[in-house]
């Protein structure tokens, strides 16, 4: 047994063993399912595919014929990637994708043209073709057909890495309009692994390309070339499945009543109509009288929605009143208040740094230590000396 067939062996177990750990999940199946569906496409199809090499390695028999049907299953996987970032980064329930057509005629289209292998005859040999063969023609279209998939399938993987890196930076921008702590939802990994994925695909073109113009030795296709191919695709699956795992949705909202305003005589017209200048200035006053009389952003966990409930309107409204009246957004706010609390007891007290981060609602300290060099230009130790 080769190197590279133990490591496809490893890779078939972790994406199998994954993917089975997420479908026992049965909280935000609608998260979760996209990326179990993702490792055990992955699985099969590298389990079937190695199956093949060890014991068909020369053969066009059936083994080779399965590989290369399972083998039309790995088309969706940067597909079912980006459908679960979409899923996680969802704010509730993840809706219906739009345009769900187009991505389905592209995965099919690439797989109908990777399925045209199942045409070749058994026991063929490319090289033994001579000119005259009336199968070199046939060979001559199911080798471009199979090109065109590649073609295809890799700018495929282009435009999700493309959506997904979209979607991340929306997603961190509206984090900080909702939460007033957002290091532990940043998604960072799915960062990670992106870079992977880019640094693959780049790789995986540049071979292809050293191979298809003779570069790269013939001897090499059969040793080190699937050895690094291989260890690569561990590495990602590994780091997927490590954090993909304990991930949880980023956008949870909790299930928050909004009261109506006790000034307000009519809450359901309220609700209902566009708010104007001085109902706006009022829902300003009571935010910043919850944040400088309430101590509401002493509150680690605080969040668009429990200020809106605080206050008693919805958190549309609020958001509507940071950006008009207050010109700040959620996060800025909050963590604002933060820093001005901290600066207070820097100044009259003898509590360590840390201690006074947690107490003026911080999770960690590089957090305090960013915000607060954010906010006024030095570090607190510099402040407090």
């Amino acid at each position: 047994m080769t190197l590279d067939t133990s490591i496809s062996i490893i890779t078939t177990a972790i994406c199998l063993f994954c993917g089975h750990l997420l479908l026992l999940r049965r909280r935000d199946t609608g998260v979760y399912l996209p990326l179990a569906l993702l490792f055990l496409f992955q699985g099969v199809s590298t389990g079937v595919a190695t199956m093949a090499e060890e014991y068909d390695p020369n053969g066009m028999g059936i083994l080779f014929r399965i590989s290369i049907l399972v083998g039309g299953l790995e088309t969706t996987l940067p597909f079912l990637l980006w459908v679960y970032v979409r899923a996680l980064t969802t704010e509730g329930q993840p809706g219906r994708i739009p345009k769900l057509r187009y991505h389905v005629i592209a995965i099919i289209c690439v797989v109908m043209l990777f399925w045209s292998l199942l045409l070749l005859p058994d026991e063929f040999d490319a090289v033994e073709l001579q000119d005259d063969d009336p199968r070199a023609l046939g060979f001559v279209v199911i080798a471009l057909a199979v090109l065109l998939a590649d073609f295809v399938f890799r700018a495929m993987i282009a435009t999700y890495i493309y959506l997904i890196i979209r979607r991340l930076l929306a997603y961190r921008t509206r984090l900080k309009d909702v939460f007033a702590s957002t290091e532990n939802r940043e998604l960072t990994w799915i960062w990670v692994i992106l870079i992977c994925m880019v640094v693959y695909f780049c790789v995986s073109i540049a071979f292809t390309v050293s191979i298809v113009s003779g570069f790269v030795a013939e001897e090499a296709h059969g040793t080190w070339l699937p050895t690094l191919n291989a260890f690569a695709l561990l590495g990602l699956f590994w780091a997927l499945g490590v954090w993909g795992l304990r991930q949880r949705p980023g956008m949870t909202r909790q299930s928050v009543v909004a009261t109506p305003e006790p000034d307000n005589p009519k809450p359901r017209k309220y609700e209902k109509s566009a708010l104007d200048d001085d109902r706006l200035q009022r829902i300003a006053r009571k935010v910043e009288a919850a944040m400088a009389k309430d101590i509401l952003y002493r509150d680690p966990n605080l969040s668009l929605w429990d200020l809106a409930k605080h206050i008693g309107v919805t958190s549309h409204y609020v958001s509507q009143a940071l950006n008009t009246h207050l010109n700040k957004s959620f996060f800025d706010l909050v963590n604002g208040w933060r820093i001005k609390d901290a600066i207070e007891q820097l100044n009259a007290t003898d509590e360590t740094i840390l201690a006074i981060a947690y107490d003026v609602g911080f999770n960690s300290r590089s957090a305090f230590y960013k915000a607060f060099k954010r906010e006024t230009g030095q570090t607190p130790s510099d402040l407090r000396k």
